[in-house]
């Protein structure tokens, strides 16, 4: 008689970690081409205190800075479901990411863009699932693995 493997049960908190980080990669790649092909029409004068003239340096950063990071960080919650460890500390990442995005955002340009809160409130929501999952999969390991693992430190 042959057994199947079974496949790790990935939690809700997987799914929607994923969710987030593809929406944010594909709303920053949006953005990043919107910036770049001056679609959004923003205030040059905003660009000031910048080494950029143009929206164009602005628009690739978001892209490589906030959308391949977060496309990257879906992976592990996506297709690797024996790995919830990477997959919670991608998720970590990639909310300290869009934190740390806006915050430069707000020291650089010092202007105040309405997405700015939003994108704040979607960082902070990605680390508090990621937190929630990182609890979740402490708390489902059994004792014995944990102190085997924790003698090889």
């Amino acid at each position: 008689m042959t057994t199947t493997p079974v496949r790790p049960r990935r939690a809700w908190q997987a799914w929607t970690l994923a969710a987030i980080q593809l929406f944010v990669a594909y709303q920053a790649v949006s953005g990043g081409i919107g910036l770049i092909s001056n679609t959004w029409e923003m205030p040059s004068q905003w660009l000031v205190r910048t080494p950029f003239t143009t929206w164009t340096g602005p628009g690739w950063i978001l892209i490589v800075l906030v959308a391949v990071p977060h496309l990257l960080a879906a992976i592990p919650a996506l297709a690797l479901p024996d790995r919830p460890r990477l997959g919670a500390l991608a998720g970590q990442l990639g909310g300290a990411s869009l934190l740390l995005w806006i915050a430069l955002q707000l020291v650089l340009l010092q202007q105040f863009y309405f997405l700015q809160p939003v994108i704040a409130f979607i960082g902070l929501v990605e680390l508090g699932i990621a937190w929630s999952w990182r609890r979740r999969i402490a708390g489902s390991e059994p004792i014995a693995a944990m102190s085997v693992a924790g003698s090889r430190s």
